[in-house]
């Protein structure tokens, strides 16, 4: 993901380090203060059970509406430049999708490239 300048300071962490340098990680997405995971408080205190005690909960971060595509998305990703409007538009309508890879291997033989 290619943040640009504006978008890079609306998600840089505004706390400072223990050295009086400005922390250089990512600010989580609903913490008012704009902190880090560390800084906010977030990050684990004590001894883990194990790596994934259940599984990875994904990312939270608001979706974006910008006119670059027809369905919500990641912030700054692909052809939208948040928080600046997009120069491009993605035509393709909401609700459609490419295949599955599932559906495509059912389709043509175990790898695609079935050689007899």
């Amino acid at each position: 993901m290619a943040y640009s300048a504006a978008a890079r300071a609306r998600r840089r962490c505004t706390a400072t380090t223990g050295a009086g340098a400005p922390c250089r990680a990512w600010a989580c997405w609903d913490d008012p203060a704009q902190r880090c995971v560390i800084h906010a408080g977030r990050g684990h205190t004590g001894p883990q059970a194990s790596r994934w005690p259940q599984a990875p909960r994904p990312a939270r971060y608001p979706p974006c509406r910008c006119v670059a595509y027809n369905w919500p998305h990641r912030p700054g990703s692909g052809l939208c430049r948040w928080p600046d409007p997009p120069t491009h538009r993605r035509t393709t309508p909401a609700g459609t999708r490419r295949t599955t890879f599932r559906r495509r291997r059912r389709r043509s033989g175990r790898y695609g490239y079935e050689r007899r």
